[in-house]
């Protein structure tokens, strides 16, 4: 154990002097240092370390500045070894579990990171509650008033009238300010939250011209409160932003490429929805009533293909947020990079995906188990920021990792074709 005993500069000798990587290795083990994998460099194997090292207090009663100083050496041996590393050495790129471990751990050094969500929370919980439920009840009475209706179908649409009742009863419109299409963690953003627990402040109820501009200066206003968080959360997974300056600008490039992207989605259900509308339109002036059962089955054809696109455009674009908020790119080029990694890890990005649907509705539904009382309220807001933060920073962790994995293979081909 005298190697123990060594400085930096000593210990440093005494690795390549020995050219023994299970040496070193054995000597981290006991400081409960994380060895990723060995590697043969020129004629001697050496030892790769994860750059985010561990160390326990006690081990082997070190002071503080030898840690400080192993934790440095850890930093400048992997970086060093990352920069200098042969083309035809492959590293392990970043599993699912890693990348859900490694986005807890950020949130653990950045707890601040909770203030924001926890806050719009609050405010949807205690604030008032604007109210559309006029409009919802107006539209469904529109709806159940089609005539000749088969039964079956009007039976259906019944139900699902009296569902959507419901929800626009207990619909809050400053739910916009979570962020509609962008991450951001919000307990009461849940449509089940908001019909099982509701809000505690005054109802407001809206008329369409004003749910129209509450909804102008709600939408954006949202869509920045999330570009904020997620800017400060790539900063926590990116050390490249270090000076505020480029976290604000950051966020404002999320914002705009953020609205961008949830205007192209729009774009593309109404035109999807406007095809499939006049397709019936012109088998019903065609076929007249005969042609009901041809649209009935037609209708049931178009719900199902929506599904399975929904589905497809979840998995597909899972990694377009990421990509605007770390990179820095535009909203093309941020769909292309994401369809790039899903296509070349879509086995890891699907279990990716439903480990993460799996843990938010399983604590989720605990969340609402103790929201019948203000302390389990408050402690599903506070659970729901903090599992939310986690996961998308492990959402962020594995596409940059697997974008830079999929970054080395083509420098490498590159390579290999230009040396051949």
């Amino acid at each position: 154990m005298a190697a123990l005993r060594m400085n930096l500069g000593s210990m440093f000798v005494w690795l390549h002097a020995r050219r023994d990587a299970d040496a070193f290795a054995s000597y981290l083990k006991p400081l409960k240092f994380q060895v990723i994998t060995h590697l043969t460099r020129r004629d001697h194997p050496i030892c790769i370390c994860s750059s985010r090292f561990r160390t326990s207090r006690s081990a082997h009663r070190r002071s503080k500045n030898e840690v400080r100083e192993l934790r440095k050496f850890g930093h400048l041996w992997y970086n060093w070894l990352v920069m200098e590393q042969p083309a035809n050495v492959a590293s392990k790129p970043l599993g699912v579990i890693d990348a859900v471990r490694l986005g807890i751990d950020i949130v653990n050094r950045n707890l601040w990171l909770l203030a924001l969500p926890v806050l719009v929370d609050l405010l949807l919980w205690q604030g008032p509650r604007l109210s559309i439920s006029p409009l919802v009840r107006r539209g469904v009475d529109m709806m159940l008033s089609q005539p000749d209706a088969p039964a079956d179908l009007a039976r259906d649409m019944t139900a699902y009238a009296e569902q959507l009742r419901a929800l626009g009863d207990n619909f809050n419109l400053l739910i916009l300010l979570a962020g509609t299409i962008l991450p951001f963690p919000s307990f009461f953003a849940r449509s089940d939250a908001a019909l099982e627990i509701g809000g505690a402040g005054p109802v407001i109820v809206l008329s369409w011209e004003q749910a129209a501009l509450f909804t102008l200066i709600l939408l954006p206003l949202g869509l920045l409160i999330a570009s904020i968080w997620l800017a400060l959360l790539a900063r926590s997974v990116d050390n490249g932003l270090t000076r505020w300056r480029l976290v604000l600008r950051r966020a404002g490039w999320i914002w705009l490429n953020g609205g961008l992207y949830l205007l192209a989605l729009i774009v593309f259900s109404l035109a999807l929805s406007g095809l499939f509308v006049l397709l019936m339109s012109v088998i019903m002036l065609v076929a007249g009533a005969a042609g009901l059962g041809v649209v009935n089955f037609l209708f049931a054809i178009f719900l199902g293909f929506s599904l399975w696109l929904s589905v497809g455009l979840i998995i597909a674009l899972s990694f377009v947020v990421a990509a605007i908020a770390l990179d820095g790119v535009n909203v093309a080029r941020a769909v292309w990079r994401s369809l790039n990694v899903v296509g070349r890890n879509f086995s890891s990005t699907v279990g990716l995906l439903l480990l993460l649907f799996i843990i938010t509705e399983g604590f989720a539904r605990i969340w609402l188990r103790l929201s019948v009382s203000d302390w389990g309220v408050a402690l599903g807001i506070v659970g729901s920021a903090y599992l939310g933060s986690a996961l998308t920073a492990a959402l962020f962790q594995f596409y940059r990792a697997r974008y830079q994995s999929w970054q080395r293979v083509r420098s490498e081909v590159a390579n290999t074709r230009r040396e051949g």
